[in-house]
C-alpha cells in the first residue's frame, strides 16, 4: 500500500477517535437566567388576574405561557424580600429586618445567587433596585455582580439616595445612578434605563451563560411616569362595584386613590412594554429557548386598589401584602400554561435556580427547590410551614406575623403576651380573602401554629447577623464613603427630620487620618458647633457662616468597630441638628 494512503487512513482513524471523544465529553448546556422583579406591584395589578382596568398584554401572554405558582409568598416589604431572594434564607438571618433605620443592609457573610453562579462560570449583571446596602461591602458589585446599575436606598427621591432626593418632582427622569460603584447621569425614564442596561448586558454575554437580574423600582412612589403612559389612563373611572366577587375586601376608593391607581397602572403598562423589549431581544439573539425567565413582584400594593380579592396591602401579612405573582418560563424544559398550587416562597428561588443549573446547593438554606414541582414529581410538603413577619423597627412576636401550613394560616396582630385565643386563624381553601376568623373553634390548630412560630422566632433571633451589619470605613474598595440617613440607626424612624438623634454602626478597616464632611439639607445657623464622634474619639469645629457643609479634618482613627455620632448644636437655641449625610475619607 502506498505510504500516502496508509498515512491518510491512520490520520482519519485517529481524527475520528478524537472527534468521538470530544463529543462524548460535551458538557450539558447551562441555562441563562433572567429574573424580573417589580416594586409594589400587587397580585391584582395584572389583567391576567382579573383586573379589568389595567393593560398588561405582554405579561398576560407571558403568564398564560408559563408555569404559574398560584400560592407564592414574599415578605411584606421590599428589602426583606430581596435579601431572601438573593440568599435562599429568611431575611432576619441575613441582617435585613426593615427597609431603613440601619436594618436594610445585608451581611457580607451571606452568599448570594450571583456569587454562586459566578463561581460556576456565569456572567452576572443587575439593573434597578438593590436595597441591600449602598456601601462596601454590601453593594451588588461586592456581592457577586460583574455589572450593576442601581439607584440607592429603597427608592429614588428617598433620603438614602441624596443624588435623587433633591429632584423630588422629576427623580425618575434623567437620574443620577450608580454604575459599578461610580456615579453616572443617564437620560431617560428610569424603567426604560434599567431595561436598556439589561438588554445591553444580555447582548454582550449572549455566547456564555448569564444571570440577569432586572429589578424595576416602579411602580413604587413617587408616582412619576412618561406622558404617553399617563395619558393611557387619564380618563379611567374606577368603581368597586365592578368587582362584586370581592366586595368585602375591596375598600371604597376616594379621588386620591383613583388618581394614584391611574398613575400606577401607567407605570405598570410601561413595565409591560419593557418586559416585551427584553423578551424580543432574547428571540432576536436566538437564546430564549435556553433561558429560564422568572417574573415576580416584591410585595403587595402600597395604595388602595384592586387586589384580586385578597385582604390587605403592602406591609401586611394578610394575603394582599405577601401573596404575589410568580410566572416561570423555560421553553427547553417546562410545560406552558401549567398551574401549581403548592405554597412556596421567595427563599425557594435560589435553590430552584441552582437546581435547574445543576449546581450544588449550600447546606444553610431555608428554601427548597421548586424544580421537582415543575416536573410533576410527587413532593410531600404537607408538613412544611412558611413564616412571615414584619414590624417597623425591630422584630417582635405576634405583631404582624403569620404562619401558613397546608390550607391553614395563623395571623398575629397582638402583643408579645398574646395567647392562642388572641390570634387569628383562616382556612385559605375555603376563605382566601381571610374574612372568617376560625381561631376559637379550631383552638388546637391555632395553638399548634403558635408553637411553631415560637420555636422559629426563638431560633432565628439567635442568628449572628441580626443587628450586627456594619459599614466598613477606610477600605480601598470604597474611599470616600457616604453614610446616609437610610443606614442611620437611633431614634425610631430616622428619615428627613432635622432635630433627631441618629448614628451609624461602623468598622474602621485601617489605622490612619480621616476627613469628615457633614452635609445638611438646608443651610445651618451662622453660629454653632459641629460635633463628630467615632467611638471614643470626638472632634468638634466652630462654624460662623450659613452653610450646608462642615468639614472636620485630620481625625486619627484606629482599626476596629465603633459607633459614629454627629450633630450640629446651634449656639443660640442649643438645638441639635442631625446631618443629612456624612462623607468619610481616609487620607
Amino acid at each position: 500500500m502506498p505510504k500516502f494512503i496508509l498515512s491518510f487512513l491512520i490520520l482519519s482513524l485517529f481524527g475520528s477517535c478524537s472527534l468521538e471523544k470530544k463529543e462524548s465529553k460535551k458538557p450539558t448546556e447551562k441555562p441563562n437566567i433572567l429574573l424580573i422583579i417589580t416594586d409594589d406591584q400587587g397580585y391584582g395589578d395584572l389583567g391576567f388576574h382579573g383586573n379589568p382596568d389595567i393593560k398588561t398584554p405582554i405579561l398576560d401572554a407571558f403568564a398564560k405561557g408559563s408555569t404559574r405558582f398560584t400560592n407564592f409568598y414574599v415578605s411584606p416589604v421590599c428589602a426583606p424580600t430581596r435579601s431572601s431572594l438573593m440568599t435562599g434564607r429568611y431575611s432576619l438571618r441575613t441582617g435585613v429586618c426593615d427597609t431603613y433605620n440601619g436594618w436594610a443592609m445585608m451581611s457580607p457573610d451571606e452568599r448570594t445567587i450571583a456569587e454562586i453562579l459566578k463561581e460556576n462560570g456565569y456572567k452576572t449583571g443587575m439593573s434597578g433596585k438593590w436595597h441591600l446596602g449602598d456601601t462596601y461591602p454590601s453593594r451588588p458589585n461586592d456581592q457577586g455582580f460583574d455589572y450593576s446599575l442601581i439607584h440607592k436606598a429603597g427608592g429614588m427621591a428617598q433620603v438614602g439616595d441624596p443624588d435623587t432626593w433633591f429632584e423630588k418632582d422629576s427623580a425618575y427622569f434623567d437620574p443620577i445612578l450608580t454604575e459599578n460603584g461610580e456615579k453616572v447621569k443617564i437620560e431617560g425614564y428610569c424603567s426604560d434605563i434599567f431595561t436598556d442596561a439589561a438588554i445591553d448586558f444580555i447582548s454582550e454575554n449572549k455566547d456564555q451563560p448569564f444571570f440577569c437580574y432586572l429589578s424595576f423600582n416602579a411602580p413604587h412612589t413617587p408616582l412619576q411616569l412618561p406622558e404617553k403612559y399617563e395619558a393611557m389612563y387619564a380618563d379611567l373611572e374606577i368603581d368597586s362595584t365592578n368587582y362584586p366577587k370581592f366586595e368585602r375586601t375591596f375598600p371604597k376608593m376616594n379621588n386620591r386613590n383613583i388618581s394614584d391607581a391611574q398613575k400606577i397602572y401607567g407605570m405598570v403598562s410601561n413595565i409591560d412594554d419593557n418586559v416585551g423589549r427584553v423578551l424580543s431581544k432574547l428571540e432576536e439573539l436566538q437564546i430564549r429557548e435556553n433561558t429560564l425567565i422568572i417574573f415576580m413582584t416584591d410585595n403587595g400594593p402600597q395604595q388602595v386598589r384592586y387586589t384580586g380579592g385578597f385582604r390587605g396591602q403592602k406591609s401586611s401579612v394578610y394575603e394582599g401584602g405577601i401573596h404575589v405573582p410568580l410566572f416561570i418560563q423555560f421553553p427547553k424544559k417546562l410545560t406552558a400554561d401549567k398551574e401549581i398550587s403548592t405554597p412556596v416562597a421567595h427563599y425557594d428561588m435560589l435553590p430552584t435556580l441552582l437546581d435547574f443549573c445543576g449546581i450544588t446547593q449550600p447546606d444553610n438554606l431555608d428554601g427548597k427547590s421548586m424544580k421537582p414541582l415543575t416536573e410533576g414529581q410527587k413532593v410531600d410538603w404537607a408538613d412544611r410551614s412558611l413564616f412571615f413577619q414584619w414590624q417597623r423597627g425591630f422584630p417582635e412576636p405576634y405583631r404582624n406575623v403569620a404562619v401558613r401550613k397546608g390550607n391553614f394560616k395563623m395571623v398575629g396582630h397582638a402583643g408579645h403576651l398574646a395567647k392562642a385565643s388572641d390570634l387569628e386563624l383562616y382556612d385559605l381553601s375555603k376563605d382566601p380573602s381571610e374574612m372568617h376568623n376560625i381561631s376559637i373553634e379550631n383552638i388546637e390548630k391555632t395553638e399548634e401554629l403558635k408553637a411553631e412560630f415560637d420555636n422559629w422566632y426563638e431560633e432565628i433571633m439567635q442568628s449572628p447577623n441580626i443587628d450586627n451589619v456594619k459599614i466598613v470605613i477606610g477600605s480601598n474598595a470604597e474611599n470616600p464613603i457616604l453614610l446616609s440617613r437610610n443606614d442611620a440607626k437611633g431614634s425610631y424612624g430616622v428619615w428627613a427630620q432635622k432635630e433627631i438623634y441618629g448614628y451609624w454602626d461602623a468598622h474602621i478597616e485601617q489605622d490612619g487620618f480621616y476627613t469628615v464632611k457633614c452635609f445638611f439639607e438646608e443651610p445651618l445657623s451662622d453660629d454653632g458647633r459641629m460635633n463628630v464622634r467615632f467611638g471614643t474619639v470626638q472632634r468638634a469645629v466652630e462654624n460662623k457662616e450659613r452653610t450646608q457643609e462642615v468639614l472636620i479634618e485630620k481625625i486619627f482613627l484606629k482599626k476596629g468597630d465603633c459607633r459614629i455620632d454627629a450633630g450640629y448644636r446651634n449656639a443660640r437655641t442649643w438645638r441639635v441638628e442631625f446631618p443629612f449625610y456624612l462623607e468619610v475619607e481616609r487620607i
